[in-house]
């Protein structure tokens, strides 16, 4: 008997099932494409801008370092300024011959500091200078005998101070032709008056017997009308205030406390104002030889561009910043800071202010006034 086994045909498997890969349409690829570019754009529009500040910082750096090196150079002078007080017999109309009236602090040398050609007292009070002006002594061994080269210590007369004029002096002759291919160009500058040892008049102009003004700033006076003595510092300094101070803290003979602007109400200071004011107390008494503790320095300067454009502008006359009626009262400093600010933002000027309080280290102060 035969069996017969039935097979049943395997059912083929059922297909996996894939899913369905769907790509971007072309509207998606134009607009990723667009929103691309858009950032790329923008990116590169700050890149750029922040580029040309940049470009514009630099170049205004480079233009203020030269003030800069000026103003570091002339704290370390004014900090380094001496008057060697001491102490002699004080006579009536410094006639030697009679019995002394007293035994006071005395100096053969002299520092003076005030508005160049503003206010009552002005340092200088001729030329075409603005701002304040200071004229003091140090041992900053200057000398143009070869023989004296290297005494560090030889004893100089120096000063600084604002002129607004050309730089006509300042360059080759053949230049100032009138058929010369460069223009004048009339900028405020800062000046430094540099006496060497062997030209300094103080001492024999005896300052200690001089009852006039103007004989007691002869020594630096005569001095500034010799322009070998006179070298410009630095270009396009607007202002120059000098701000001597008494320090924090600092208090009268009865305790009460003293104001910044105690010494120099007016910003002037002269170690010899005794010598042609009626006063024998007060202020000429208390700066009489003496340094003061402080100097508030300060200088206001603009950018070339500014400079050129005040000059076309003016021509060559001197441009008005309203600093006639600025900085004759030490009360207003910071008053008088602001105005400057506003008159040079105003007239569309690029400026920076440059201000710190130097100690003169050789300055005997001791606290009360």
């Amino acid at each position: 008997m035969t069996a017969f086994i039935c097979h049943t045909p395997a059912r083929p498997a059922a297909p996996r099932c894939c899913p369905r890969v769907r790509g971007f349409t072309l509207i998606e690829l134009l607009l990723s494409v667009t929103i691309l570019s858009v950032v790329l754009m923008t990116t590169t529009s700050m890149l750029n801008a922040s580029l040309g500040q940049l470009r514009i910082a630099e170049a205004r750096n480079g233009q203020f370092r030269e003030v800069q090196a000026a103003f570091e150079t002339m704290c370390r002078r004014l900090e380094a300024c001496e008057i060697n007080p001491y102490y002699d017999y004080v006579y009536t109309s410094n006639d030697t011959n009679t019995v002394p009236t007293g035994y006071k602090l005395q100096s053969d040398l002299h520092f003076v500091s005030g508005p160049a050609n503003a206010g009552t007292a002005p340092v200088i009070g001729s030329g075409n200078r603005t701002g304040h002006a200071v004229f003091f002594h140090g041992t900053y061994g200057l000398s143009e005998q070869k023989e004296w080269k290297g005494l560090d210590t030889l004893l100089n007369s120096w000063g600084y101070f604002l002129e607004f004029g050309s730089d006509d002096t300042l360059r080759p002759s053949f230049l100032n032709s009138s058929s010369g291919p460069v223009a004048s160009r009339y900028r405020f500058r800062l000046k430094e008056l540099q006496v060497p040892a062997e030209m300094m008049r103080t001492y024999a102009l005896k300052l200690n017997t001089q009852t006039t003004r103007a004989k007691v700033q002869e020594w630096y006076t005569t001095a500034l009308a010799d322009s070998s003595n006179v070298h410009t510092v630095a270009e396009n300094i607007v202002a120059c205030v000098i701000f001597p101070m008494v320090p924090d803290g600092s208090t009268t003979s009865t305790g009460a406390t003293l104001k910044p602007e105690a010494l120099a109400p007016a910003y002037g200071y002269d170690t010899r104002s005794y010598q042609y004011t009626s006063s024998t107390s007060g202020l000429a008494e208390v700066t009489r030889h003496r340094l003061p503790p402080l100097l508030r320095l300060t200088l206001v300067a603009v950018d070339d561009v500014s400079a050129t454009r005040l000059q076309d502008t003016n021509g060559s006359a001197m441009p008005s910043l309203g600093l006639d009626g600025l900085f004759l009262d030490a009360s207003k400093y910071d008053n008088d800071i602001r105005t400057l600010e506003d008159t040079l933002v105003g007239q569309k000027l690029n400026y920076r202010v440059f201000s710190t309080t130097v100690r003169l280290r050789n300055a005997r102060w001791n606290g009360t006034y």
